[in-house]
């Protein structure tokens, strides 16, 4: 990377060919869905060359990598949340013709579920619970505490609990 902030563009090349299979599994692991890894992993490529100026030559270039990498999944899935894009297929394409009904029933239950939240307890319930994030580093987007968020992440999955009654049985 020290050779790329000095111009190299060949090491740019090298860089992309070692971690480009890495940072499309992180990205493809965490959504499920090819086509947003590949959206999120190019924008990572043109983050790493907008910055490359900025990095610290005395650090590791692997975590800084997957420090931008993981703050592109949280930029990606806030704008998911807020534009009510319900990230919720099936990881495999085969599952989803044969159960299409069943995967419909299931968001279904999911929205029923969850609009018993606010939408600050979904984003908190679905980031932390769901993508893993945690509270640190929510309570650092939310403007919070980590007690605070921790005791919200608490209520609303109290709620969660109480307004979600008794199970349906659905076949997956």
């Amino acid at each position: 990377m020290a050779r790329y902030a000095d111009g190299d563009t060949d090491a740019f090349e090298a860089l992309f060919e070692r971690y480009e299979p890495r940072a499309f599994a992180f990205f493809l692991k965490r959504t499920g869905s090819a086509d947003r890894a590949r959206d999120l992993y190019q924008d990572l490529f043109l983050r790493i060359h907008r910055a490359r100026h900025e990095y610290d030559r005395e650090r590791p270039f692997s975590p800084w990598l997957f420090q931008i990498a993981h703050h592109l999944l949280v930029d990606d899935l806030r704008r998911a949340y807020h534009s009510r894009e319900v990230p919720l297929e099936p990881r495999d394409l085969r599952a989803r013709a044969s159960h299409g009904e069943d995967i419909l029933a299931v968001r279904e239950e999911l929205r029923r579920v969850l609009g018993v939240l606010t939408e600050e307890e979904r984003y908190v319930v679905v980031s932390a619970k769901v993508y893993g994030l945690g509270y640190r580093e929510l309570a650092a987007q939310l403007g919070k505490s980590a007690d605070a968020v921790k005791k919200l992440a608490s209520r609303a999955m109290q709620r969660l609990r109480a307004g979600a009654g008794e199970p349906r049985s659905l076949h997956l």
